[in-house]
């Protein structure tokens, strides 16, 4: 148990991590001290709508979250 525990919490520290520089990330771009342009304009397929992207994103981190959340309560 206090392995899985141990991996629980390791996961959520990398987690919290991810999304710490995420935010990071997107302050930077946002802020102009990073530029993506030419970047975006290589991606293939690429959405044209960024809102619907960040949404799409944002439901996948609350997905997650639950999951973690019942490995948590089932002792997993």
């Amino acid at each position: 148990m206090a392995g899985t525990e141990r991996v629980l919490e390791r996961y959520k520290l990398e987690q919290h991590l991810l999304r710490e520089y995420r935010i990071r990330l997107i302050a930077d771009v946002v802020t102009g001290k990073l530029d993506v342009r030419e970047s975006a304009a290589r991606l293939p397929g690429g959405s044209d709508d960024a809102e619907d992207d960040a949404h799409d994103v944002d439901a996948t981190h609350e997905e997650d979250d639950d999951q973690v959340e019942e490995m948590v309560e089932s002792g997993e």
